[in-house]
């Protein structure tokens, strides 16, 4: 058998599933999956995004903190993709983060706050993002559980 070709790509992506509970109304738990298309950051970026993380968790205690809006913005910078994301009524949820969210800033170099009203509804359910965030770095390490690439 031979070994496929190691091929550095620019921008590598990979569908991986987000497993989390949920304590139904008749108190038992559930176990949910849903699927995000995660950006495979190369070393420099995800340390970066490391940062970032840590500048958050430094303002989660911060009184009148928005979680949900600091939470969509770091996946914004992780994620461009989902699947299995409902609305109340089953209407499938599209991913809203525009694509050029990342790149668009100010004159002072900042990113402008984003608006992507389905991510924060998602971002606002309670543990989601250390669910997210826990696919995210077993994607990165090529834990079996990743999907397809790019």
């Amino acid at each position: 058998m031979t070994q496929p070709i190691y091929r550095i790509v620019a921008q590598p992506r990979a569908w991986t599933p987000v497993t989390f509970p949920v304590v139904m109304e008749d108190g038992t738990v559930a176990t949910f999956t849903i699927e995000m298309r995660f950006r495979l950051l190369k070393v420099d970026a995800a340390t970066a995004f490391i940062a970032e993380v840590v500048r958050v968790q430094a303002l989660e205690d911060e009184a009148g903190a928005d979680h949900a809006q600091l939470y969509s913005e770091l996946v914004a910078q992780i994620a461009t993709d989902w699947r299995g994301v409902h609305a109340e009524n089953g209407d499938p949820l599209r991913f809203d983060v525009p694509e050029t969210w990342l790149t668009d800033v100010d004159a002072e170099g900042n990113r402008k706050p984003l608006v992507a009203p389905n991510l924060r509804s998602l971002m606002n359910e309670g543990g989601m993002f250390i669910h997210i965030f826990e696919a995210f770095r077993a994607c990165l390490a090529g834990q079996p559980k990743t999907r397809a690439g790019n």
